[in-house]
């Protein structure tokens, strides 16, 4: 399954890809910044996990409205720590 993270912090992406690709999860994508057309790259992930601390309430309102509309599940964490991170993906695995 391939996981988007949105948001978190950007000395902490290799952790979170090193540590998702443990858990099982090959394709994994941190979108640290608002980039352009970044509701419609985040509908290609299986789930996504959202660092609600570190991204701006618009970014999180439209992913999250585009998840409900596609079927795509999203986990939330405050921190943007790589335990957070972890926990999310576990609850999105099971």
């Amino acid at each position: 399954m391939s996981i988007a993270i949105l948001g978190g912090i950007d000395r902490l992406t290799p952790h979170y890809i090193k540590h998702g690709r443990a858990m099982g999860f090959p394709n994994i994508k941190v979108f640290s910044k608002k980039m352009p057309n970044m509701v419609k790259r985040l509908s290609q992930y299986g789930a996504i996990v959202i660092c609600t601390g570190n991204v701006a309430h618009a970014m999180v309102e439209g992913t999250v409205r585009m998840a409900q509309n596609n079927g795509i599940p999203v986990g939330r964490t405050h921190s943007s720590g790589v335990t957070a991170m972890k926990k999310c993906l576990e609850k999105i695995s099971s």
